[in-house]
Formats: structure tokens, sequence, C-alpha cells
């Protein structure tokens, strides 16, 4: 599906329709709303902050297993694309400081601080993982920067990987699932 949102072209797949639909199916917790909130919070962090910064956002593109925004490369500085990769952090980070002394620690308040630290982490593609291969790719030639944030984030997911797999042993295959996701971004790159 195509859509016009704000002059930006938005493509829309199936399987990201298909996603959210079995994971609002399958949500038991009641987590499912909240966290979608949390998700698209986050998402328009990055788009306002790439809107702060000047830059130009021709598509976005709602994949599976996540938002991209293709943005047009050149002209962005080294600290206006950290400031965009914050910006997702950062309105989780709001999110949280403006909720919970108002509402306490509910689904939306668990919701953001979990997509806030998992964000975080740095690996592959996500937030954490980004602001780590910027600063590797200024101090290090590109081969030794890749290599290096490959094995960063590897290092970080063996741990989880280890924690997912005694969650899987438990009937829970979130953690691993979700490793395992992160662990193909990371061989991709």
């Amino acid at each position: 599906m195509k859509f016009q949102l704000f002059g930006i072209r938005c493509t829309a797949r199936f399987g990201f329709f298909l996603v959210v639909a079995l994971y609002m199916a399958l949500d038991e917790s009641g987590m499912g709303l909240p966290a979608l909130a949390a998700v698209l919070l986050h998402e328009m962090g990055h788009l306002w902050m790439l809107r702060f910064t000047g830059s130009k956002i021709p598509a976005v593109d709602f994949q599976p297993f996540g938002v991209r925004l293709l943005v047009q490369r050149g002209g962005v500085s080294v600290g206006q694309e950290t400031l965009i990769y914050l910006g997702g952090i950062l309105m989780n980070a709001l999110c949280l400081l403006l909720w919970t002394p108002w509402r306490g620690w509910d689904g939306f308040a668990l919701a953001n601080g979990g997509l806030l630290i998992f964000n975080l982490l740095p690996v592959g593609r996500l937030d954490g993982g980004q602001l780590v291969r910027l600063a590797l790719e200024n101090r290090f030639p590109p081969h030794k920067a890749i290599l290096f944030h490959g094995l960063i984030g590897m290092g970080i997911l063996l741990p989880l990987g280890v924690g997912g797999w005694l969650l899987l042993m438990q009937g829970n295959p979130t953690l691993l699932c979700t490793v395992v996701y992160l662990a193909l971004t990371i061989w991709n790159e």
C-alpha cells in the first residue's frame, strides 16, 4: 500500500500489517496497544529530529520488523546523524518523564522504558548500534569500523542468546527470536 503523508512517500508492506495483526492477536498480556503506541512515538521522535536537523525524508517504508526512514544522504554532519538516532530514544525518555508521575508504571510506561533500553543496545540497526557505528567510523578506517561494530553487537547478543534459550525452555521464544533477528541484521552488514 502506497500513500503520501505530509509530503513523504510512504509504503506499508503486507508483512508489516501481518506482523502487527499477529502481535495484537497473540497478545494475552494487554501490552500490545501500549507497545504499539510506544513504537509509533519512538519513530515520530526520529521524524521530528530529521525535521529539526533539516534532513530531507523522501520516503518511509513500513517493513515487517520495523520502520525504515529513507533519508537523502549528503549534507548531514555526524552530529546531526547522532541527533537523528537519538530522536527515538529521547522521545521514549520524554514519554516516561511525562507519563510516570501521572499514571505510574502502567503498560505504556513499561513499553516506553523497555523500548528505550532495547534501542540503547549497541547492536546492528538499533539506535544504540548506529551510534556506536558513527563513533567507530570517526575513529577507524571503514573496514575496521564494520568489523568492530559487528564484534560489539555479537558480544552483546551472545549472553542475550543464552538468556533467550533459557526463556525458550520456559515456553517464551520472544527473546531468542529477537536475538536471531538482530544477529541476521549484523550478518547482512
